[in-house]
């Protein structure tokens, strides 16, 4: 009897899902995220009140999600299941039907949780994802489209992405639905065409500084500077010595991801200080700039300099929206650059951040893109 359900139960899986190998990866994979389904479960799914299995192993072993029974045990029993189900489409029966359809063929593979709540949100993002990219294909910056594909793709508070939302899927889900899985389609083809920035062409120039990535040797000219307490005291982190400052320096030309720029400013062939623009927020379409100038060559406006062009690259080169700054509020020089630069001081926090053994005040300063524009005019 045992054998006839699940020759039964596979039969109907290769109707709906085609006859495909499962490879020894794809098993692999669906033992890691998927469980054995019980007799119990089978014996409801030929009645069609389960779905069928998500994936059959190679050696015949239905396989269905962790929580396969659960749903019915929220709904009341088995026979509530149904209209337990299309109540979430209240507003829409026929699209309730639709899912309902769906969620018994048991291909709805591509969620972590495989329920009504998850499979409107994954229609929901994938809808956006789907404006997204077709506004973005005709302007690669517009920043409404930017912080579409951002909800879409990583989410936003309250509002789960698509990333976290999604399992990575098998070679054998691309051949019984016939091409790129829906992660691959929705989460990495956006994500590499508009959330990988890319680099402009190196180095930037302003009227007297060159702005380049970090060489290894870069690191003796901030020896001294990151040695002085005093030079340190507004900075995040405490004194280095030199072994320290050379491995933070070689750190910082080991490639990364792209989304922290970081940069030496040279004038005349000598290191000056540095800069840094970290592309963050919903679609990156959101950068925190910061600076510093070695001790003996403040006080003449290379930090200012170098500081207006990285803002320049964010919001023309790298389309951002809003580019801020935070500092501690101690750091009278810092504020007044900020103000400079034209950004406005938007938040002055109290005693909200630990730095070296005392709780101080922050400010962060902001500067829009259109703010940016029109200064410019």
């Amino acid at each position: 009897m045992a054998d006839d359900i699940h020759t039964s139960i596979r039969d109907r899986f290769v109707a709906v899902n085609g006859d495909h190998p499962m490879t020894p990866d794809d098993d692999a994979y669906v033992r890691e995220h998927f469980v054995a389904a019980t007799p119990e479960a089978l014996s409801l799914m030929l009645e069609r009140r389960l779905p069928l299995p998500s994936y059959v192993l190679s050696d015949g072993t239905p396989m269905v999600p962790a929580d396969h029974g659960g749903l019915a045990e929220i709904a009341g029993g088995v026979e509530h299941l149904h209209d337990w189900f299309v109540a979430f489409w209240e507003d829409d029966p026929d699209t309730g039907e639709q899912e309902w359809s769906a969620y018994l063929s048991g291909q709805y593979v591509c969620l972590r949780e495989v329920n009504p709540f998850r499979i409107k949100q994954k229609t929901e993002r994938v809808a956006e994802a789907a404006a997204a990219v077709d506004r973005l294909r005709h302007d690669p910056h517009d920043p409404v489209a930017r912080g579409m594909l951002g909800e879409a793709v990583d989410g936003v508070i309250a509002v789960p992405g698509l990333d976290s939302l999604l399992l990575p899927m098998t070679a054998y889900d691309r051949l019984r639905f016939g091409g790129p899985t829906t992660r691959q389609t929705w989460v990495d083809r956006p994500r590499e065409e508009f959330l990988t920035p890319v680099p402009p062409i190196w180095p930037l120039t302003t009227e007297r500084l060159v702005l380049r990535p970090f060489e290894s040797e870069d690191g003796e000219a901030f020896v001294e500077a990151w040695a002085d307490e005093a030079w340190t005291s507004m900075l995040l982190t405490r004194p280095m010595n030199r072994a320290e400052v050379v491995e933070m320096m070689r750190r910082r030309t080991t490639p990364g991801s792209g989304e922290v720029v970081g940069l030496a400013v040279v004038h005349d062939g000598e290191v000056v200080g540095d800069v840094m623009l970290h592309l963050q927020g919903t679609g990156l379409s959101e950068a925190e700039i910061g600076w510093t100038m070695l001790p003996q060559h403040g006080g003449r406006g290379y930090a200012t300099e170098a500081a207006a062009a990285l803002i320049r690259l964010g919001f023309e080169h790298y389309g951002l929206r809003r580019v801020v700054a935070n500092l501690d509020a101690r750091n009278e020089r810092s504020a007044a650059l900020c103000e400079r630069l034209g950004m406005r001081r938007e938040v002055h926090r109290l005693g909200d951040f630990w730095s070296k053994g005392r709780w101080t005040d922050s400010y962060e300063y902001a500067l829009l893109a259109e703010e940016w524009r029109a200064a410019q005019a």
